[in-house]
């Protein structure tokens, strides 16, 4: 029986587990760009560039830092020393909190003068009726002109100046004004006054009693030009014990042994040295005459004493 050749048997490939599928990819290629390299003379400008921009930096720093010193100065300038006028208005609007929280408070308060004037009515003439005692407040929200304005309106006072000094001081100096005479109104008070006729303040009857008393009037300084012109002739002066405004013309002169003289409305100062001359406020002119009216230039008048 012929043999028949048989085909060979197909081999089936293997198959491959299940698994994730990949497809190989081909690597893209790198892109490779050119830079060109800089030259000496481009790094040279790019350095210089730098350089530019640096000190341009540093200049807007330098000053901005100078703008600051400036107005760190102005500002120390303007609280100490009041070179700007309107300082103290701008400040005005600061928190109380705000400026207590900068610290330099008023710490103390010295005073040179003012030997009449007590610690209570200096402490009550710096008092501030919002903000209280002067002690613990600001320095630089303090203002010395008020201070000064409130001191001035004390009766005693003449002339005043307020500084404020670092870190915590108000010191005052302070002139204070003579009193010259005693001044009773129509109710019968007592107040010391100075040459000017400006009540200094209020007093008693026992006090002061070497002072003459100016009585008759409402204005204490109708008398201010004759206090000045008596006072030429210290020994009339120290005998006098009061004088009266008569209807806002003239004045009678008593002295401190009683006697009286009757001056004349103008040439006051003839009439004060006929009496030096005179020696009136002694007993010799007491002892013998109720008055002496001088109220005519040229003639002097009097009224003898009744003997008894």
């Amino acid at each position: 029986m012929p043999k028949v050749a048989k085909k060979p048997a197909r081999k089936t490939p293997a198959k491959k587990p299940a698994g994730r599928r990949t497809t190989a990819r081909k690597a893209a290629p790198r892109r490779k760009i050119a830079r060109r390299q800089p030259g000496k003379l481009e790094k040279l400008g790019q350095q210089l560039d730098e350089g530019a921009g640096l000190l341009a930096t540093g200049a807007i720093q330098l000053t901005a830092l100078l703008l600051l010193s400036g107005g760190l100065l102005l500002f120390m300038l303007s609280l100490f020393t009041g070179a700007l006028a309107t300082f103290p208005e701008r400040l005005a609007a600061l928190p109380e909190t705000a400026a207590r929280g900068l610290g330099l408070n008023v710490m103390q308060v010295t005073v040179k003068g003012g030997d009449e004037l007590t610690t209570r009515q200096i402490m009550a003439a710096l008092r501030d009726e919002d903000r209280g005692s002067i002690i613990g407040r600001p320095l630089f929200l303090v203002d010395a002109g008020e201070l000064r304005e409130n001191l001035l309106a004390l009766g005693p006072v003449r002339e005043a100046a307020v500084q404020k000094l670092l870190p915590g001081t108000i010191h005052i100096s302070v002139a204070t004004r003579a009193g010259k005479a005693l001044y009773q109104n129509a109710e019968g008070a007592f107040f010391v006054i100075d040459a000017g006729g400006i009540i200094i303040s209020e007093a008693a009857p026992t006090e002061y009693t070497e002072l003459p008393v100016v009585s008759g009037t409402a204005d204490p300084k109708e008398v201010a030009d004759f206090l000045t012109l008596l006072r030429r002739y210290p020994v009339l002066y120290a005998r006098t014990a009061g004088i009266e405004v008569i209807s806002s013309r003239r004045v009678d002169l008593r002295f401190r042994n009683g006697f009286l003289v009757k001056l004349p409305e103008e040439e006051l100062e003839p009439a004060l040295a006929r009496l030096q001359s005179l020696d009136a406020g002694t007993g010799s002119l007491a002892d013998n005459l109720d008055y002496l009216d001088l109220r005519d230039p040229d003639w002097a008048y009097f009224q003898p004493k009744e003997k008894q």
